[in-house]
């Protein structure tokens, strides 16, 4: 009986022939075929994950399987373990503003319930078929991410499975629940390396009164930038968006959310400052999904972290290798993709990065590449501060590897 036959059995003999599903190949993952588990709750989460810790197997974390390329490529896992089947919101309070759902809800979905109710979902990751739990445990940002803050800051309280099966709660459902650390903040980002995110207490923000989405045109890089970090100092700016094309003329992208008077006033402003015009909000989810899709076959797409007052000399060395962005001023973020049909060869792609975090007094993460290009590299860029930190991370809160083996900085 092969390697893979045998954990196969050994899962189907520890949670029943019905629990495991498969064998089946992770979409994008570059990960052979797996035999799937789907637990439904997450005392089946927590006995499955109990499961490959008692047989000493990994399992690669999925959820909507929207940023499966975030990370160092995971080491050998014998299971796919999705959340999939954790879906549905277990509670909604609207005279509260908080919400308890399972980590395998669309956020779509989730949206539209809090939508209903007069409130917004403050967590605005691009994908399409992104869930609760894969936005948090990538700590995803999208446009909004300037109006609604990090992801972390939206979490009141987890529920987590660790590495030996143990389920565990951090938070609750009140602001102010918390004495001393916040591990709750730690799993937000962790890549699902440390726990599996069953559900989560959100906090929700009431429906703006008005919102409007405006679009500009830049001469130059130095421009829109500039342009784009005044709109998204405004008061009421929910996004800021730079984007920047391998070639042609760049555009900015605002959206202005809050009272209406306030929002009339700043759009008013924009328009006499930059000529800026309102569009429909479609022009954000262009946005979103620019910043989402992944690059064609052979491509690589990085995240960079830059000075604003930097930005725009960072940018002018990326577009210059054949490289277009995407620019988040406000955050002091941006994405960088350079498609095959640019021409850019990966080191030459690589160097332009690198350079231009050293321009931007900043730092980058590969967020997509080719399996052959990522030999070698460590996605997190310099690793060397970090990855004794994620070690030790890993060997507090799943020493037997089984969660996501690889992918934290480092290999950890």
């Amino acid at each position: 009986m092969t390697a893979a036959a045998q954990a196969l059995s050994g899962l189907r003999d520890a949670l029943g022939a019905d629990a495991v599903q498969g064998p089946e190949a992770p979409p994008g993952s570059g990960a052979a075929s797996l035999p799937r588990l789907e637990p439904r709750d997450a005392p089946a989460l927590a006995r499955a994950v109990a499961a490959l810790h008692a047989q000493g197997l990994a399992a690669l974390v999925r959820g909507g399987g929207t940023r499966q390329g975030l990370g160092n490529p995971l080491r050998p896992c014998a299971a796919l373990l999705s959340t999939l089947g954790l879906a549905g919101v277990h509670e909604f309070e609207p005279g509260e503003g908080v919400c308890r759902v399972g980590a395998g809800t669309p956020l779509a979905a989730l949206r539209a319930r809090v939508n209903a109710g007069g409130w917004e979902l403050p967590l605005d990751a691009p994908g399409r078929g992104s869930t609760v739990g894969g936005a948090l445990a990538a700590a995803a940002i999208g446009p909004r991410a300037l109006g609604f803050g990090a992801p972390r800051d939206q979490v009141l309280g987890l529920d987590v499975v660790l590495g030996d099966g143990v389920l565990a709660k951090c938070g609750g459902r009140v602001v102010k629940n918390v004495t001393g650390y916040d591990l709750a903040k730690l799993y937000t980002g962790s890549l699902g390396t440390l726990g599996v995110i069953a559900a989560a207490w959100l906090r929700l923000r009431p429906l703006p009164e008005r919102s409007l989405v405006l679009e500009a045109g830049a001469p130059d890089a130095a421009g829109a930038c500039a342009r784009g970090l005044a709109a998204a100092r405004r008061a009421t700016a929910r996004a800021a968006a730079v984007v920047l094309p391998a070639q042609g003329p760049a555009r900015l992208v605002v959206e202005l959310a809050g009272a209406e008077p306030a929002v009339l006033r700043d759009a008013e402003e924009l328009a006499d400052e930059a000529a800026f015009a309102a569009v429909d909000v479609a022009a954000l989810d262009r946005v979103r999904r620019l910043q989402g899709d992944a690059p064609s076959a052979g491509g690589l797409r990085f995240r960079l972290w830059l000075l604003p007052s930097r930005m725009a000399q960072a940018a002018a060395r990326i577009v210059a290798a054949g490289g277009s962005l995407l620019l988040y001023p406000g955050l002091a973020q941006g994405f960088a993709r350079f498609e095959p049909a640019a021409g850019a060869a990966p080191d030459a792609a690589f160097a332009a990065i690198a350079e231009a975090a050293r321009l931007g007094a900043g730092g980058h993460w590969v967020e997509e590449a080719p399996a052959a290009v990522r030999a070698g590299r460590d996605a997190f860029g310099d690793a060397a501060a970090t990855a004794s930190l994620a070690r030790a991370l890993k060997a507090r809160f799943d020493p037997a590897g089984v969660l996501n083996p690889g992918r934290a900085a480092g290999g950890a």
